[in-house]
């Protein structure tokens, strides 16, 4: 990093001016959120940098110009606005009194962040006077100046580290996926290429003649919000992160058994548990092969897909799943061609050739956040 001289103190209001703006309704916005619109329109948000859209040119409104900071006065969050802007309901703007770059912009952002919580404790009244009386370190030059090549200088530093941590965190992330599923690569093989292009034959199949099925414990949030953390998954019917809420350290006579099918019995949210578990419902079921040769984990993560299409639709809140309304639940199947047996081969192999198709998806998605990050940099 770039060392730093000194600092001095200044107040914001020497540096600064804070202003109303004048406000308009959504309803207002000409040609909402199309790609070629030249203006923001910035809320009160603290989401999207304080963008909810964008407009076309709106008449008798006077716009903001660019180069400058909102304020949006719910949150007491800033944001630079480096294009003309519209405001809605409640919020300032933050106007330099010298020459202003996205760089300096960032550095200043960063400093206007720390004061948010200080807005935060007065009434919106006296927003205004405490913005400008709030002091803030900048570093200076020599002749006591404030120093603005080091402020450029420094989040040019930053933004490098940025990108070097990006790709060094998707080399990371890559290795694990391969790791967890137990590949040399992701890449397709002639093989996996035309595992996607078979056409299997199906044939329906009562789940209750592939499962045991089972009731899982029913073991309440509250009963495990003091429970130090530890290994065994504590699952919910919630969507995301494989059903797990936490990992828990419980007793022995809450656990499930994993290596099963698990069926979220509110929501219908179909996962593969591969550990023993905890749930925090016993309206919850968990599916137990029956056979043997169905209990691995690419095979049950084929029957979770299954599963999930067959029953997503049937069953919802208010009519939700249950052991004794699965009995007459069917679901279709991949079988060997000429045979009813179950082609499990097949299954494994399209679950692989999912996983491949999964990290690639992935690794794409890691390197256009960094391409966007570097032409973004580039941009200023």
């Amino acid at each position: 990093m770039v060392r730093m001289v000194k600092y001095k103190e200044f107040k914001l209001g020497d540096l600064f001016e804070i202003q109303k703006v004048k406000g308009i309704n959504k309803s207002k916005l000409v040609n909402p959120n199309i790609s070629t619109n030249e203006y923001d329109y910035v809320t009160r948000t603290s989401l999207n940098n304080g963008i909810e859209s964008t407009t076309d040119f709106v008449c008798d409104v006077p716009y903001n110009e660019p180069n400058t900071f909102s304020l949006g006065l719910l949150q007491m969050t800033f944001f630079y606005r480096e294009r003309s802007w519209y405001a809605g309901q409640f919020v300032r703007k933050i106007i330099p009194k010298f020459k202003l770059n996205t760089k300096i912009a960032l550095y200043f952002n960063t400093i206007f962040s720390r004061l948010s919580k200080v807005l935060l404790s007065v009434l919106v009244r006296h927003v205004d006077n405490v913005f400008r009386d709030s002091k803030v370190r900048l570093p200076v030059t020599d002749a006591d100046e404030i120093d603005f090549n080091y402020m450029e200088q420094y989040i040019a530093e930053l933004e490098q580290q940025r990108l070097a941590e990006l790709e060094q965190q998707r080399l990371a992330e890559l290795d694990s996926y391969l790791k967890a599923t137990g590949l040399n690569d992701y890449g397709l093989t002639d093989e996996d290429k035309k595992i996607l292009a078979y056409k299997p034959i199906f044939q329906e199949f009562k789940i209750v003649d592939l499962f045991n099925v089972v009731n899982t414990h029913s073991i309440l949030k509250s009963q495990v919000a003091n429970l130090e953390n530890g290994n065994v998954p504590y699952l919910t019917a919630a969507e995301g992160n494989n059903a797990v809420l936490k990992y828990i350290n419980c007793p022995k006579e809450w656990i499930d058994e994993g290596n099963c099918v698990f069926i979220g019995g509110k929501t219908m949210v179909v996962t593969y548990q591969e550990k023993d578990f905890c749930s925090n419902d016993s309206h919850n079921l968990a599916l137990y092969f029956k056979d043997s040769r169905y209990k691995s984990p690419l095979i049950q993560q084929y029957f979770v897909g299954s599963v999930r299409k067959a029953l997503s639709k049937k069953y919802s809140w208010d009519d939700s799943i249950s052991k004794a309304k699965i009995r007459s639940d069917s679901v279709r199947l991949p079988v060997v061609s000429n045979t009813k047996n179950l082609d499990f081969n097949y299954m494994e192999k399209y679950i692989r050739t999912i996983e491949k198709l999964t990290i690639a998806e992935a690794v794409k998605y890691k390197d256009r956040e960094i391409l966007t990050t570097e032409s973004l940099i580039n941009k200023m």
